[in-house]
């Protein structure tokens, strides 16, 4: 068989492998995004982004990083990763800072990316950051809040 015909045998079979995984994930963004439409009826919805990047948290206490839907209501700053099913929410009494940054935790984010200060519960402090596009607009939403 000519290097040219396992060339194009090569090129469709990745493209297919491609098309699989991205049908796999955006299956994964509709069914969060159906989820926390359910268990959130009515809610006021500010911003939303399904596709958010969380760059997680320095250190290992909490583990979150991945792709998900990010949703800013009127209250609380939600985020659910597509899968394994986590999700972290923030109320916005709870945000000590927000701003727009361009690498966190040793990671450099494909956009410019909405970096988050807030305090648990407990009193302790925590930050992440998600690449979103548009994250100078959550940040003046946010600050809006």
């Amino acid at each position: 068989m000519p290097g040219w015909q396992i060339a194009i045998i090569a090129l469709v079979f990745g493209l297919g492998i491609t098309a699989l995984v991205m049908a796999i994930l955006l299956r994964s963004a509709r069914k969060v995004e159906k989820e926390w439409l359910e268990m959130n009826p009515g809610e006021s919805i500010i911003l939303y982004a399904n596709g958010a990047n969380c760059a997680a948290f320095p250190g290992e206490k909490y583990t979150l990083r991945g792709s998900g839907l990010l949703v800013l209501t009127s209250t609380d700053l939600h985020f659910h990763l597509w899968a394994p099913k986590k999700s972290l929410k923030i109320s916005l009494g709870a945000i000590e800072r927000v701003d727009v940054i361009k690498k966190f935790a040793g990671r450099r984010g494909r956009v410019p990316m909405l970096h988050i200060l807030f305090r648990l519960p407990t009193g302790e402090s925590l930050e992440t950051a998600f690449s979103v596009v548009g994250a100078q607009n959550w940040v003046d939403a946010i600050r809006s809040c």
